[in-house]
């Protein structure tokens, strides 16, 4: 009876031994998966996160661009403006300079 007390002990023992070494590989198995994840996710993030940064620099380009233009026309309106007054006045110069050297 002493024999199969000692028998049944160590066979609950090679038994917690095997529980013991199944828990750890789990444990090793679900840490390496956890911190594969976690680096899939930090990748992920930052593809992301330089994605937005890019698609908001091209927007910040495009409208810079746009503002450039729109002063540009605004500067060729004037000088169009700025033509036009000086050839409707190119007349009455040269009548003035005319009356002065008459």
């Amino acid at each position: 009876m002493v024999e199969e007390t000692i028998r049944t002990i160590k066979e609950t023992e090679n038994e917690a031994e095997d529980i013991i070494k199944k828990a750890d590989a789990a444990y090793t198995e679900i840490l390496e998966k956890a911190r594969a994840e976690a680096a899939e996710m930090v990748s992920k993030a930052e593809a992301e996160a330089k994605a937005q940064a890019a698609a908001e620099l091209d927007a910040a380009k495009e409208a810079g661009r746009k503002s450039e233009q729109e002063a540009m026309d605004s500067v060729e309106q004037e000088i169009a403006s700025l033509r036009k007054d000086a050839l409707s006045k190119e007349s009455d110069v040269v009548s003035a300079v005319i009356a002065e050297l008459v």
